[in-house]
């Protein structure tokens, strides 16, 4: 049995399905959301596991009729210096300008806001495990709501 979970994990895992996919919507304007939650994929370029968790365990959150009108999502590259966007609180920053005040250093990380900007709990690190990955997601965005 072990195995078979030893498998499965590195199975998701497995770089045979790794970055290439299309990114999430970039944000231009968090500050005029008008969402009660936002999701944040906060990624590096060709990161494996940003991938897995952007076909996984978010792009579901655009399609599924809970959310819909009540959660927008994002991913920011935070290594990116050029493009910029307005963040909640109306000043303009980059992926890299905003990740030492969030204190984003691993990619994937996954972050999820209320309409203000407060963060809902502590931030999704790393691929972890995807039976439970969509669970945690789920808490955080209603603790967002929440807020």
């Amino acid at each position: 049995m072990k195995a078979v979970w030893v498998f499965l994990v590195l199975a998701w895992l497995s770089p045979a399905h790794s970055a290439g996919g299309e990114p999430l919507s970039f944000p231009v304007n968090l500050q005029q959301q008008q969402v009660p939650a936002v999701v944040v994929l906060f990624s590096l370029p060709d990161c494996a596991y940003c991938e897995k968790v952007r076909q996984q365990s978010l792009r579901h959150v655009s399609t599924d009729p809970n959310y819909r009108g009540k959660v927008a999502v994002y991913e920011i590259d935070f290594s990116d210096s050029k493009r910029s966007f307005i963040w909640f609180d109306g000043n303009r920053y980059t992926g890299k300008s905003l990740a030492s005040p969030l204190n984003v250093k691993f990619s994937p990380t996954v972050m999820v806001f209320n309409a203000k900007g407060a963060v809902a709990g502590k931030p999704l690190l790393g691929a972890s495990l995807p039976e439970f990955y969509g669970a945690y997601l789920d808490q955080l965005i209603k603790a967002a709501w929440a807020l």
